[in-house]
């Protein structure tokens, strides 16, 4: 689900400079996480357009501090969750 929402986001719907989407805990982790190894790569940091470059980091930089805001405890649930699921019949368990 979180890439299709990305997608969305990538596609600038409407040419609309803003687009607001709802998010799971579990999908903001993940997407964090994305976030923060994509930052991380130094052969990405070389190839962005410095823009481009700048405009990732304050998206990091938007991540981090609703990352913050989280109580501690919810997010380790939430991780131990999505390290253990188990998918059976197209369900998760």
């Amino acid at each position: 689900m979180i890439m299709t929402k990305l997608l969305i986001l990538m596609a600038e719907p409407y040419d609309k400079k803003e687009v607001v989407f709802e998010t799971s805990v579990a999908e903001f982790l993940v997407l964090r996480d994305l976030v923060y190894c994509n930052c991380s790569l130094l052969h990405l940091q070389t190839k962005m357009k410095s823009h481009m470059l700048k405009a990732y980091k304050e998206f990091y930089d938007a991540i981090e501090s609703i990352y913050e805001m989280l109580e501690q405890d919810e997010i380790k649930a939430y991780w131990d969750y999505i390290k253990n699921y188990r998918i059976k019949g197209c369900i998760l368990h």
